[in-house]
């Protein structure tokens, strides 16, 4: 009896080691983490407004993880080709999504864009928001909102606006002025916003919705013109700057959001931490200054706080895309 119950115990045992083994297998890396190169891939391209605020942030977070932290941009399809690569690849922490409204838009503006962002994300942290910027070139003859308007009444059709791609969020914001101004302007689509603008500031097309992060220099140097922002309140770097509302389109508004996601899947934990280390580089004050002289809002809000955000940004996106009517394909 004593041998059958010793047996007993030894099999308990072995069997206690060998479910456990798999749970340690998992946790493990979770709690070493991060032992490699944390890749930030940015939907835009080199010089746009989320490129320029992840290579700000990418410094004081490789610092507060103790890690190299690697920015990667891949613009492209208004977001699509960096939210499609990222919901595929292993959800362990080590490749992270930066991007915009636009992850949301294209759900609606889309047939097949190539991912699901309720389904195939998980929401890390929100790096940052600010309004767009209407902008044209120093030599420019519009000098303010209302002659824009003028100029595309009579010359319907005839005035270009640039954008950071088909279905992007200053895509939206475009179609918003048309309509909210019932003027007829012709989109031109680039590959991130970095090239619209440098096309503004060129002289080969007259305006832009920007993302104040990559104009601000531009616009304090005298070199492009900033004629209204698209939130419903003057912002505070822009002080100067009157809103689309108060040129007479009241409640006209829209805000661009810039955040981290993981894919589906990620351990909570490595959110969780993920989420405390941007907040911590995110408050570090020399990229809290940066962000501000941007013309941006630092984020940092918690995982839940940020995830309740997108879910009412995308019920409310839903409803825009219809009423403006927009679609890509």
């Amino acid at each position: 009896m004593k041998r059958f119950a010793h047996n007993l115990m030894a099999g308990l045992i072995t069997t206690c080691v060998l479910v456990g083994a798999p749970y340690q297998a998992l946790s493990q890396p979770t709690a070493q983490y991060p032992t490699k190169v944390v890749r930030l891939v940015t939907a835009s391209g080199p010089g746009g407004g989320m490129d320029v605020m992840t290579r700000l942030v990418a410094p004081p977070l490789g610092q507060a993880l103790g890690q190299t932290v690697m920015v990667e941009n891949r613009g492209g399809a208004g977001g699509n080709i960096a939210s499609a690569y990222v919901a595929k690849t292993a959800p362990d922490g080590y490749t992270l999504l930066v991007t915009a409204n636009n992850h949301i838009i294209n759900q609606f503006v889309y047939k097949n864009p190539g991912y699901d962002a309720r389904k195939d994300y998980a929401p890390v942290v929100l790096l940052g928001e600010g309004p767009s910027i209407l902008i044209t070139g120093a030599r420019s003859p519009y000098r303010s909102f209302m002659d824009v308007i003028k100029a595309a009444r009579s010359q319907p059709g005839k005035l270009m606006y640039g954008s950071a791609g088909s279905g992007s969020t200053t895509n939206i914001q475009g179609e918003m002025l048309k309509k909210a101004a019932n003027i007829n302007l012709t989109h031109v689509p680039y590959k991130g916003g970095g090239p619209a603008n440098q096309d503004v500031l060129a002289g080969q097309i007259p305006f832009a919705l920007a993302d104040p992060s990559a104009v601000a220099q531009h616009i304090k140097a005298g070199t492009l013109r900033a004629l209204a922002v698209t939130s419903v309140k003057r912002w505070q770097s822009l002080p100067n700057v009157p809103t689309v509302a108060e040129l007479g389109y009241p409640g006209f508004n829209h805000v661009t959001w810039v955040g981290v996601f993981a894919p589906a899947g990620t351990p909570s934990a490595i959110i969780t931490l993920l989420n405390k280390k941007f907040t911590e580089a995110l408050a570090n004050p020399a990229t809290h200054e940066r962000i501000v002289g941007l013309g941006r809002m630092p984020g940092g809000r918690s995982v839940a706080d940020f995830g309740a955000m997108l879910k009412a940004d995308y019920e409310a996106t839903g409803k825009l895309v219809s009423e403006i009517g927009l679609k890509v394909d």
